[in-house]
């Protein structure tokens, strides 16, 4: 297990459902609805955010949750609220990724 998901991980399951938990609760089936590039602050850098549907009715807050892919694979992640969908439904949530990149030496190891 990886300390973060990639953004291969995240396109590779658009419109999966994941699952979250948080203490010791069941957690919630949530929907991974976009995962796109965003701008690192440098080449260094690599940056990606990931965004969740909740369940209708469901407005969780931000907080460290365990997230769980449909492959089962499994992070811990900050999940920020940032609003309704357009259809104003269910509440989403966003995971933004600012991690470096591998140096040339790491990627041959």
């Amino acid at each position: 297990m990886s300390q973060v998901p990639s953004l291969d991980d995240f396109q590779r399951q658009l419109q999966q459902p994941w699952q979250l938990r948080w203490d010791n609760s069941e957690g919630v089936t949530i929907m991974l609805v976009e995962a796109y590039e965003g701008v690192a602050m440098t080449a260094r850098y690599h940056c990606y955010s990931a965004i969740f549907a909740q369940p209708e009715g469901l407005q969780l807050p931000q907080h460290c949750y365990r997230l769980r892919s449909p492959e089962g694979a499994e992070w811990e992640v900050m999940l920020t609220p940032i609003g309704p969908d357009e259809e104003g439904d269910r509440h989403l949530l966003q995971a933004l990724f600012h991690v470096k990149r591998p140096t040339p030496a790491e990627t041959l190891l």
